[in-house]
C-alpha cells in the first residue's frame, strides 16, 4: 500500500471550483477504526449546502467526541457521506469484521449505543453520533475510516455502486414510506422532488408497498424515468406551480392519501392543499430555506398529520441492501464518474440536470 491517496480536496466554502483533487497520506486505523478502500461514493444533496456554506460548523456529536469547543469545519475537507467499500484495515478494538469484507455505511458513526434514541432505534437522533464528511474526512477519497457502529454487509450481487446509496438515498426513504408515512396497500402517494436521489427510490417504494404512486417532476424526460420506475401518475410542473388541482382531480377528487414532501419550502404549501381527508404528510427534504405561511385550518379541518422522517439506522440500511439484493429496488445511478470530476458533478447537480445519483468511483 502506497504511503498517499487520491482525495477531492474542499479547500473553503463556495462554488463548485472550491473541490480540486489532491493527495492525502492514508489514514491510520485507531483502536475502533475501520479502514475502508472506497469502491464508490454518492454525492448527497448535503455534500452541496456544505460545500455553499449553508451547514458550516460541525456537530455537537464531534465537539463532544473530540473534547473540542471549536464548531468551525477544518480545511482542507474531504466531502462524501455514502459510501460502500473493502475493508483495508481494523482497528484492535473491532470484532466481527475481517480484511476484504464488502461495507456499506451509514452517514454517522460514534453513536453511543445507551442512549434512549439508540436503545429504541432511533440512532440517527444519538448526541454522541458525528458526521462523516462533515466531521471527518469522508468518501471522495480512495480509502475513508469508519466505525463498527455504522456498517452493513453488502451482499455478494450488490454493486458498489448501488450499496453506497443504500443508506442516505433509499434508506432514508425506507424510513419515509414505511415507518412514517405507513404507506398501505391501495392508498395514493403523493411524492415531489421524485426525479432526486431519494425521491427515485421513493417513487419505488411506495409501488413496492402497493400504492398508487403520483410523482411530481421538472420536465418530460423526467417523467419518463418516473413511469419506468413504477409512477401511476406524472405531473410536470416549473417552479412554484400549484398543480394540487391536478392531484385532486387524479385521485377522484379525494386527495392524496400520503405526501412525501422531498423539496420542502417551494412545494410544501402546494402539498398540503393536495391532501385527502386525514392524510399523512412526511417532510423529507430541504433544498433550499426559508419559510412558509401555514393556514392551521388547513389541517384541522382536513385532519391532517405533518409528520418528519430525518434520517437512516441501521436497520434502514440493512433492508435498502436487502431490497437490492432481491432485486425489488433498482438504484438509479445517473452516472459514474472519477474523483477528479467531483466538481463537475456538483454543478451538474446544482443545475438540476441529475436523475437520481452521480456516484464517484475512485
Amino acid at each position: 500500500m502506497n504511503d498517499t491517496m487520491q482525495a477531492v480536496l474542499m479547500s473553503g466554502f463556495g462554488g463548485p471550483d472550491v473541490l480540486r483533487p489532491g493527495r492525502l497520506p492514508i489514514p491510520r486505523p485507531g483502536p475502533d477504526d475501520i479502514l475502508l478502500k472506497v469502491g464508490a461514493c454518492g454525492i448527497d444533496r448535503k455534500d452541496l449546502l456544505i460545500r455553499n456554506g449553508t451547514i458550516r460548523k460541525r456537530s455537537a456529536g464531534y465537539r463532544g467526541a473530540a473534547g473540542d469547543a471549536r464548531d468551525d469545519l477544518s480545511f482542507p475537507l474531504v466531502l462524501g457521506t455514502e459510501i460502500a467499500g473493502t475493508v483495508a484495515g481494523i482497528g484492535a478494538n473491532v470484532r466481527g469484521v475481517r480484511l476484504g469484507d464488502r461495507l456499506a455505511s451509514l452517514p454517522r458513526r460514534g453513536h453511543c449505543g445507551l442512549c434512549m434514541y439508540c436503545r429504541t432505534g432511533r440512532s440517527e437522533s444519538c448526541a454522541s453520533a458525528y458526521f462523516i464528511g462533515q466531521d471527518v474526512n469522508g468518501g471522495y477519497a480512495e480509502y475513508v475510516l469508519l466505525g463498527a457502529d455504522s456498517v452493513w454487509p453488502v451482499p455478494d450481487n450488490v454493486e458498489f455502486a448501488a450499496a453506497c446509496m443504500a443508506a442516505a438515498a433509499i434508506g432514508t426513504m425506507v424510513r419515509a414510506v414505511r415507518d412514517v408515512a405507513r404507506v398501505t396497500m391501495g392508498e395514493s402517494v403523493l411524492i415531489t422532488g421524485a426525479s432526486g436521489g431519494l425521491g427515485v427510490h421513493g417513487v419505488q417504494l411506495a409501488r413496492l408497498a402497493g400504492a398508487f404512486v403520483i410523482a411530481v417532476a421538472s420536465s418530460e424526460s423526467k417523467a419518463a424515468l418516473l413511469r419506468e420506475l413504477g409512477a401511476d401518475e406524472v405531473i410536470v410542473s416549473g417552479h412554484g406551480e400549484d398543480w394540487s388541482g391536478r392531484v385532486i382531480a387524479l385521485t377522484g377528487g379525494r386527495g392524496a392519501d400520503v405526501g412525501i414532501d422531498i423539496v420542502g419550502v417551494a412545494t410544501l404549501k402546494t402539498v398540503l392543499r393536495s391532501m385527502a381527508l386525514y392524510g399523512r404528510v412526511a417532510t423529507v427534504g430541504e433544498v433550499g430555506s426559508g419559510s412558509i405561511d401555514l393556514r392551521p385550518a388547513i389541517v384541522l379541518l382536513r385532519r391532517l398529520q405533518i409528520l418528519s422522517s430525518y434520517a437512516p439506522g441501521m436497520e434502514h440500511l440493512a433492508t435498502a441492501l436487502d431490497l437490492l439484493s432481491r432485486g425489488r429496488v433498482r438504484a438509479v445511478i445517473d452516472d459514474r464518474l472519477p474523483l477528479a470530476q467531483a466538481a463537475a458533478a456538483h454543478a451538474r447537480m446544482e443545475a438540476g440536470d441529475v436523475n437520481g445519483r452521480i456516484v464517484l468511483e475512485p
